[in-house]
């Protein structure tokens, strides 16, 4: 390493094809008037300047790297390997040890603060709890077949808000909390109408479970053809991850593709072989789904007599039918007539 070179890295070099480091390291190993424009300029366009430190630290946690995946996956860490990341470590604290004066470089978050050994230490932890990479404070992906893995924004939903369907909500859930424990499972279908609840109590449940490095991928049917490619991608990754594939047609066959770390859930309108438990969402009837609706109010601390709420849920379920997707339409509704101070109706 020359003597006023400056962000010479071994493990964490992927941190450079981020925009704006990669332009700070230019303007550090160089006095250009350019190349501090340059800086100065991703800067800005990222809101760092008010501390900078705290951006590189956020790269570099969320680096994939060699060290980050073998700390994921709870792997003996060579002493080299160690050695080379703690060298990375001390190499961009030497790089971010100046006083610019156009920006404010601030302090790092407590698990790289110092940049050494310790926070090496700090940040095994964090990674055999947490995952790696893209990983990082992120549950819930689609898979693209140019892009990979996309995020997305995660379901807001949670199990308690999911009215109805006690059963089937805790058959998902054991089979869920089993193979996140490396307990038997088993591959599940989701049988039934649409509106029924079937997708969102499987992302509610995974919500559940994302602190236990479970991860959602979802695949679209028509790219049913790239499970096999996306399990081998999986089967990589030192995380646990259930793939949900929605609507399945009645014709469709899932490829044989087993990996000890993937779990499959789809949903269907009728049975489809290939699964090894089969939870069936049937529809409700009107005692079914007024039970859901009355439920729903509470939570919107409706206070409506009760005569008038069954009058209103039957008028709703002539023109929307008796679902419980129908159901959290209804008191949004409400609660929304209510907050807008308007008259309940239908």
């Amino acid at each position: 390493m020359a003597e006023n070179s400056y962000l010479d890295l071994t493990v964490l070099t992927n941190i450079l094809s981020d925009p704006l480091i990669g332009a700070f390291a230019a303007y550090r190993n160089s006095k250009s008037a350019a190349a501090k424009a340059k800086f100065l300029h991703e800067l800005f366009e990222r809101g760092a300047e008010d501390n900078f430190s705290s951006y590189v630290a956020d790269v570099v946690i969320k680096d994939d790297n060699a060290f980050s995946r073998a700390c994921a996956s709870g792997s003996d860490i060579s002493p080299y390997l160690k050695n080379a990341y703690i060298a990375d470590l001390e190499e961009i604290g030497r790089a971010l040890d100046f006083e610019p004066g156009e920006f404010n470089m601030g302090k790092p978050p407590v698990t790289v603060k110092g940049w050494d050994d310790k926070a090496a230490n700090l940040l095994y932890g964090f990674y055999q709890s947490s995952g790696c990479g893209k990983f990082i404070g992120q549950y819930q992906f689609r898979y693209d077949r140019e892009q990979g893995l996309v995020p997305e924004t995660p379901c807001a939903d949670t199990l308690s808000a999911l009215k109805g369907y006690e059963r089937e909500k805790e058959d998902i859930y054991e089979n869920l909390e089993n193979f996140v424990k490396g307990l038997p499972c088993a591959h599940m279908l989701l049988c039934g109408e649409s509106g029924t609840g079937r997708s969102s109590t499987v992302r509610a449940t995974a919500n559940v479970f994302s602190s236990q490095k479970l991860r959602l991928v979802e695949l679209d049917r028509d790219d049913l053809g790239l499970l096999p490619r996306l399990v081998g991608l999986l089967a990589k990754i030192p995380l646990r991850f259930l793939i949900l594939i929605e609507s399945l047609g009645g014709n469709a066959r899932i490829p044989t593709c087993y990996a000890e770390n993937v779990l499959i859930a789809a949903t269907s309108s009728s049975p489809i072989e290939g699964f090894g438990l089969l939870v069936r969402f049937r529809p409700t009837d009107r005692q079914g789904f007024l039970a859901i609706v009355r439920e729903l109010a509470k939570d919107y601390k409706l206070k409506l007599p009760a005569e008038e709420l069954e009058t209103l849920t039957d008028s709703w379920t002539e023109r929307h039918g008796c679902t419980p997707r129908s159901a959290r339409l209804l008191a949004g509704h409400l609660f929304a007539c209510r907050e807008k101070g308007k008259e309940f109706k239908i």
